[in-house]
């Protein structure tokens, strides 16, 4: 089977890399930056559009520009290829709207798959419908999403009605992951079921062997785990030695409001070497709190502590996407007030993630180390950081583990900055 295949993936927020290790995250879509990430070894690049924080129009016009600069790049390029849509595994974000501008910008593509298992985080594809924990999606909070709600996991009635109705229900077809992909017809829409992650392996060797030996290249609008089995990468866990020499304490930010989130919130701020700073969301603009906050965070890391700073809890009903990335923006920079050295980060929350790592801390790049525990990416800059050096920052999904997982994601962290 061949090894060479590049899987370029559009990730709609930083912790789609979930699963994988030892590759480039782009953050930055200019030329030579796109050229660098396509002529780095590792069988995936990762593009950042953090395009679920986005409206449609911002989503359509990111997506072009990024499209139209990559085309001429791999018209030339000699490695074999496939796109992936990583998209969240809870059903939130652009689809369809990004397969539509991705193949018009890149295709043509034969068959578009729908794969949002994700088996390590209890997300599993059955007879169409797709599952968190064994019960109906649709039935869970993530459903009530105020941007991105759904009322049904039948996942061909899901792709019917995001689409308007441009997508058929009843022409999507519905396959397992070990069957073969070459009835499709070109431009069909296709609904795999997968329970465990060997059923994405197999289905990632049916795409590879399409693309070299069928001459088909199949889009894929998939969650993280497809990513392991298409770049032959087992998940691998990090540990102390994989790890950068310690360069001062730590701190964690929390942007992330679903229930879970709040749930793991409260069993961190429970540990004694932790102390939580709330950054109030309803706090009028006007009002100068900011330099409180500072000087609260600032106390605390004196004192030997982590300082937790978190937005107040709770969904704000129309909250508009920019507004979600000014108050990550704000939150974001009022963190890194306090300055280096500091040892880690944990950022819990997709545009939390990705608004300090793009515009709190001015990366245009990343490298993946691997995950701290299942679902857990560390990452650090990429090349050595003239000011953070090579700070480990943990991007935290919003919607993972369960309610013990941020304190042990400290805990582990924590002891390697004690142990330096």
């Amino acid at each position: 089977m061949e090894h060479n295949i590049k899987i370029i993936v559009f990730d709609d927020d930083p912790t789609g890399s979930q699963t994988v290790h030892g590759c480039s995250l782009l953050l930055n879509f200019s030329s030579s930056n796109l050229a660098a990430g396509l002529a780095d070894p590792s069988a995936l690049l990762f593009l950042i559009t953090n395009s679920r924080a986005l409206e449609p129009e911002q989503v359509r016009d990111q997506l072009q520009l990024i499209c139209a600069r990559l085309k001429p790049l791999l018209e030339n390029y000699q490695r074999p290829w496939l796109v992936v849509s990583r998209g969240d595994s809870t059903l939130r974000g652009h689809t369809p709207l990004e397969q539509e501008l991705i193949s018009a910008g890149l295709g043509p593509f034969h068959a578009n798959l729908l794969v949002p298992a994700f088996p390590q985080g209890g997300r599993t594809t059955e007879a169409g419908s797709h599952l968190l924990h064994g019960k109906p999606v649709h039935l869970s909070a993530f459903a009530a999403d105020q941007r991105f709600g759904y009322q049904t996991s039948v996942l061909s009635e899901w792709l019917a009605t995001k689409s308007a109705g441009r997508i058929n229900a009843a022409q999507v077809a519905l396959l397992k992951a070990n069957q073969p992909l070459a009835d499709l017809a070109v431009g069909q829409w296709a609904v795999i079921d997968a329970h465990t992650p060997e059923d994405l392996d197999e289905l990632a060797k049916t795409l590879r062997f399409e693309l070299i030996a069928g001459g088909r290249r199949h889009f894929c609008q998939s969650a993280a785990s497809l990513l392991n089995g298409l770049a032959e990468l087992k998940p691998r866990l990090l540990s102390k030695a994989d790890l950068p020499p310690c360069r001062g304490p730590g701190l964690v930010i929390v942007g992330s409001h679903v229930p879970l989130a709040d749930q793991q919130l409260e069993l961190l701020l429970a540990e004694p070497g932790c102390r939580g700073v709330e950054y109030p969301v309803d706090q009028p603009a006007a009002t100068d709190f900011e330099p409180l906050l500072l000087t609260k965070l600032q106390s605390i890391r004196s004192q030997g502590l982590t300082p937790v700073l978190f937005s107040s809890r709770g969904e704000r009903r129309g909250f508009s996407p920019a507004q979600q990335q000014q108050l990550a923006l704000r939150m974001a920079k009022l963190a890194l007030s306090l300055g280096p050295p500091l040892g880690f980060v944990i950022a819990k929350g997709g545009t939390t993630s990705f608004t300090l790592l793009r515009a709190g801390l001015g990366l245009d790049r990343l490298q993946l180390l691997g995950q701290l525990l299942p679902g857990l990416s560390l990452v650090q800059p990429q090349p050595h950081h003239p000011i953070w050096g090579d700070l480990p920052i943990v991007t935290f999904p919003g919607n993972l583990g369960d309610a013990t997982s941020l304190r042990q994601c400290w805990q582990l962290l924590e002891a390697w900055r004690l142990d330096c």
